[in-house]
């Protein structure tokens, strides 16, 4: 067994934990300990099972109060941390979003706007009225 496993394991299951309560606790990670120890003693027999499961539960206390009590110092947690990151993106989406709104009303405007088809309307009627070009001989084309 390696180091690995067993701190996957212990990962796995405080994380797991921590992100189906939506909180990071004490007990998350003593429960890790518990879990781990007890499935790495399970060789050993019931005996060992509860042995490892109880030695598990109380490493798992002051290890979960070294990674809390980091996390404190560092002046945010990881659930905070990853909450703000979430708004952040949300709120650039959200921005995002209404700009192409705006952008895409006004093309809408634009394109019902009566502005536009009475100024085309004027256009077209001007380019009616004006004077037909004069028919041009066949010597004066060349």
């Amino acid at each position: 067994i390696s180091p690995g496993d067993f701190s996957g394991v212990i990962s796995t299951v405080s994380t797991g934990l921590s992100v189906y309560h939506d909180r990071n606790l004490l007990r998350h990670y003593s429960a890790a300990g518990a879990v781990t120890g007890g499935v790495f003693r399970m060789n050993l027999g019931v005996g060992g099972f509860l042995a490892g499961t109880a030695i598990g539960a109380l490493m798992g206390v002051p290890a979960g109060a070294l990674i809390l009590a980091m996390q404190k110092v560092g002046g945010e947690t990881v659930r905070e941390r990853r909450r703000r990151e979430r708004r952040e993106i949300y709120e650039l989406k959200l921005e995002e979003w209404k700009a192409r709104l705006h952008v895409t009303e006004g093309l809408v405007d634009e394109i019902t706007g009566k502005d536009s088809m009475e100024s085309d309307l004027v256009k077209l009627e001007e380019l009616l009225n004006q004077p037909r070009n004069s028919e041009l001989s066949v010597g004066e084309k060349i």
